[in-house]
């Protein structure tokens, strides 16, 4: 609260010229939450300014705080329109407009408006070959941003994933550090969509360092959805470690309802690993708030009711799950495979065949619909690939055995002892055939990842990274862009085997590869093609770029001491720009040919 109170004082005696920078200090994420209101507060009251320029800016500022989720919030907004609209075209400035139709594309969105959302950004978008000043880079990030979000809302991934890159370059190119790290989170949302977690988990780690350096809202915010990406993936004890890492500044920073959500799932999780009695902790802390979130009620609830039945309480989880039962129109997707999954064990406890197999059936539904999502929306990377052909297998064989267990029951009606065994055999069947599934499915991918990556270096591998390098010159035929490749051989590698042993020079290859990985972009694709010889594929990126991109690279190995002895070692680098009409060997025999020309041009050069 001092924090904020200090905010208004300082805010309350601004001059018209000043109006800027104070919105710069919220737009470049220096504030929190109750901060920004705050400066807003205060730049409203001092409207309307000599400068009509500045009742515009406050104007573009105060629409991104719009609430259009209620009723009264929508009618306000609308009115708050016609007043802003008004204002911001007196100003005459382009980039302010561009700024104000982003933030009502995302107020659309937020209404579900998706439609109307995109017709409003494309314009935008449009201009970001010809766009300067980090202003103008900044807006069109921005839009890309809501972009990424209507496709991800609509299940388009790969258009998704192409939105949120551009705008990670643009807020890099213009220099907002801050945009920058939250749209390495919007990547990561993606992820997670397509239930990759492992690179989920990557970008959010990402995002989480770079976040530290501002304010505290966004840098919890992202840990809570790392949290959420460790539960997925089935690390429940490191998501336990993350949430109550960010325990306490929810609790400064966001309401009743904002605390419970963390509590609640603190709670799911130890109920999940059998620790009863820390779970029960955090449901009656959660007991102790106002909620006033329908959402956080329902959330609430499965988590009591799981409670209970883990504790057998058996008749206390019972009335929490026909609560729940009136409430699943408004359900995620995920949510419904948590709801069928406790109907499915409550049902074997209880003996309710009927409600096992329904509970069964809808978790065949959610399952194939999984399957269809990844196989429609695949991201452009190996390493989201899936065996969809095992996975239809072990849809049937689910299907089979639902059906059987059916049929069984069917039969066996009015003989009790013969319809509880037969129960008893189809869940057990069923069971394993799920357990099977979904080892496979673990064992498939994980496979599918090693294949790809280097063993020694974890970065690609000579077949993935040459594979992708195939796949970017085909879009770039298609689509009419430039990329460029990168070609690095360490210098006097031979000698350091020779004279230190092959673990220095192991570790030589580690550290250079830290610097290579560390110097590129998150968009470019980095990989081991032999032992000492690397191969970076700049996609979109002409020939300018890759040149100041192998610089720095140079630069950075040159200058730092690798290994544990501390030794000294260069690389030689080729660059090329891949010309429209080259095949892929051709591309690769012409920045080998520079690489060997930076070899004989005495190495630690660059030839392009």
């Amino acid at each position: 609260m001092l924090r904020v109170l200090c905010f208004v004082l300082f805010s309350a005696n601004l001059a018209a010229s000043e109006v800027k920078s104070e919105i710069d200090k919220v737009l470049y994420g220096y504030t929190t939450r109750a901060e920004s209101r705050a400066i807003l507060e205060k730049l409203e009251q001092g409207i309307p300014y000599k400068n009509v320029l500045d009742d515009a800016r406050v104007m573009t500022f105060k629409c991104w705080f719009s609430d259009v989720a209620t009723p009264n919030g929508l009618i306000t907004y609308k009115h708050f329109l016609k007043q802003a609209s008004s204002i911001i075209q007196k100003s005459s400035v382009q980039v302010l407009k561009h700024e104000f139709i982003a933030c009502k594309a995302a107020q659309e969105y937020i209404q579900g408006h998706y439609q109307a959302a995109t017709t409003l950004l494309k314009p935008i978008t449009k201009n970001s070959e010809h766009a300067k000043s980090p202003k103008e880079l900044n807006v069109i990030a921005t839009a890309n941003i809501i972009l990424n979000r209507i496709y991800l809302a609509q299940g388009r991934y790969e258009d998704a994933f192409h939105a949120a890159q551009k705008a990670y370059q643009l807020f890099e190119k213009s220099g907002n550090s801050y945009e920058q790290a939250l749209a390495l989170k919007e990547i990561a949302d993606i992820h997670i969509a397509l239930f990759n977690f492992d690179l989920a988990i990557e970008q959010l780690q990402r995002a989480a360092t770079e976040l530290t350096q501002f304010n505290e809202q966004e840098h919890y915010k992202v840990i809570d959805q790392l949290a959420f990406a460790y539960e997925k993936s089935g690390n429940r004890p490191k998501a336990i470690e993350l949430y109550q890492s960010i325990k306490n500044d929810v609790r400064s920073y966001e309401s009743d309802d904002g605390y419970a959500y963390v509590l609640i799932k603190l709670a799911e999780l130890y109920t999940e690993q059998n620790q009863l009695n820390a779970a029960k902790s955090y449901l009656t802390a959660v007991d102790k708030l106002k909620i006033d979130s329908s959402w956080i009620t329902v959330l609430l609830t499965m988590t009591q009711a799981q409670w209970h039945l883990k504790s057998n309480n058996l008749n206390a989880a019972l009335t929490l799950f026909n609560k729940l039962q009136t409430e699943q129109n408004s359900w995620s997707v995920s949510f419904k495979e948590r709801y069928f999954n406790f109907a499915s064990l409550l049902a074997e406890v209880t003996n309710d065949s009927s409600l096992h197999i329904d509970a069964q059936q809808q978790l065949i539904t959610i399952i194939k619909q999984k399957q269809k999502d990844i196989a429609n929306n695949a991201l452009i990377s190996a390493r989201l690939n899936f065996d969809l052909e095992q996975q239809k297998r072990e849809i049937t064989r689910l299907e089979q055995a639902s059906a059987l267990q059916k049929e069984l029951l069917t039969v066996a009606e009015g003989k009790a002892f013969w319809q509880h065994l037969t129960l008893i055999i189809a869940s057990v069947c069923l069971i394993l055939f799920a357990i099977y599934s979904f080892k496979q499915a673990r064992q498939k991918k994980h496979f599918e990842v090693l294949a790809l990556k280097d063993e020694l270096t974890g970065i690609a591998n000579r077949r993935a990274i040459i594979n992708l390098k195939r796949s970017v010159m085909q879009k770039n035929l298609h689509n009419k862009r430039v990329s460029s490749l990168i070609s690095i051989d360490i210098d006097h590698f031979k000698a350091v085997n020779d004279q230190y042993g092959h673990d220095i020079g192991d570790e030589l290859i580690i550290s250079i590869v830290n610097s290579i990985v560390s110097t590129v972009r998150c968009s470019d694709m980095v990989g081991r093609v032999g032992g000492e010889e690397f191969l970076i594929v700049l996609e979109n990126q002409t020939l300018e770029n890759a040149k100041e991109i192998a610089g720095r690279i140079r630069h950075s190995i040159a200058e730092k001491q690798h290994t544990s002895l501390g030794i000294n070692s260069t690389v030689s680098i080729g660059v090329i720009e891949i010309t429209p009409h080259e095949n892929a060997e051709q591309a690769a025999k012409r920045v080998d040919l520079n690489l060997y020309k930076a070899k004989q041009n005495g190495r630690n050069s660059v030839v392009f």
